[in-house]
């Protein structure tokens, strides 16, 4: 008798056709192992390239139109009918040592919620420190026990009803080809993050367009040991300061426009 299946592998899809594909052969392996099934919450405004790849690669497709991240992430969690849910996002591939450890984890069930640490690949070359190593993302869940706050609209993290165990085989993460690439979806996060602190009741002032973009560089160069990268590092932790100083700039912006 076929055991039930436990897991669903839920992908949130854009315009990602350049990913999605080789995505999903990664999860190949998961597939075998656990029988899971796969869905993608695929963004209303996709082109027409990734919507054609991810309606022939899952087994299911539900199209949503975007508001934040977590919104769509609680949908997949919606949608979903197993006991367990992996989040794997287009641009990220799935081992087969982490396939082991998932198969053994949903098993076992310890925890309501698994961490996952991901090997951050820019601009062709894998990145050790700087903040992008080891990078734990909370992605496989125990649906009934987890849940994304939807006032929380970029880098997002479920609230998890129990304990949260850690996972030793990353995802790899391709995550930026060119610098453009990289500065076009900082300004966009920066955006939904000035958006959300601004209902989180934080205001930008003068010395927090200086002081919080010191900061960061201070902490992605130091903390995080960015100088270990090179100059590499150098131009990430610059970049991510500029981020910084970004999100503080629209904050401003909401709080001249006095937006209620």
């Amino acid at each position: 008798m076929t055991e039930p299946t436990l897991l669903t592998v839920v992908a949130l899809a854009w315009r990602e056709s350049d990913h999605l594909e080789k995505c999903f052969k990664s999860l190949a392996s998961l597939r075998a192992r656990t029988g899971a099934t796969t869905l993608i919450v695929l963004d209303d405004d996709a082109d027409t390239a990734t919507r054609e790849i991810a309606l022939r690669v899952a087994d299911r497709v539900i199209e949503l139109p975007f508001t934040n991240f977590s919104r769509q992430r609680n949908y997949g969690l919606d949608a979903a009918t197993t006991e367990w849910v992996f989040f794997i996002d287009a641009d990220e591939r799935c081992t087969s040592d982490l396939s082991d450890e998932i198969q053994r984890v949903v098993s076992e069930v310890e925890h309501a919620a698994y961490q996952v640490p991901r090997r951050n690949i820019l601009f062709g070359r894998e990145i050790k420190h700087t903040g992008w190593w080891p990078d734990y993302q909370v992605r496989l869940l125990r649906r009934a026990y987890c849940r994304y706050d939807e006032s929380i609209r970029v880098h997002e993290r479920p609230t998890v009803n129990g304990s949260t165990g850690s996972l030793n085989a990353p995802l790899i993460h391709y995550n930026y080809n060119s610098w453009r690439q990289f500065a076009t979806k900082q300004k966009a996060y920066a955006k939904l993050e000035a958006r959300a602190q601004w209902d989180a009741g934080r205001r930008a002032t003068a010395r927090s367009l200086v002081g919080q973009p010191l900061r960061e560089l201070k902490r992605r160069m130091i903390d995080y040991q960015g100088y270990k990268d090179g100059l590499l590092g150098l131009a990430l932790s610059i970049a991510m300061s500029i981020y910084t100083l970004e999100v503080q700039r629209q904050l401003f912006r909401l709080r001249r426009k006095g937006t209620a």
